[in-house]
């Protein structure tokens, strides 16, 4: 990943005001799919699975975005994977 994006990247954030979107709305969204997502205000299923969150950051590389967020020291975030959609397959 080259500087700029890293930067880009570290630098990523929901508004202040946004509001949590679904976790299906998340995955609709072509910008994630593919990608590890890391979830920050999350809701949880009785699984103990995230449903709902802000997208803080994201990356093709998990430990790339697992170094941002312990550097950031974000340490309650949830991170998934989401999946690609059926049509782009």
């Amino acid at each position: 990943m080259t500087q700029q994006r890293r930067t880009s990247f570290i630098h990523f954030r929901s508004q202040p005001d946004s509001e949590p979107m679904a976790w299906e709305d998340i995955c609709s969204q072509s910008t994630w799919q593919g990608r590890w997502v890391a979830l920050d205000d999350c809701a949880y299923n009785e699984s103990g699975e995230a449903t709902a969150g802000l997208v803080v950051d994201y990356d093709d590389n998990l430990a790339e975005l697992c170094a941002r967020l312990s550097a950031e020291r974000r340490k309650r975030c949830s991170v998934m994977f989401c999946p690609r959609s059926e049509s782009a397959a």
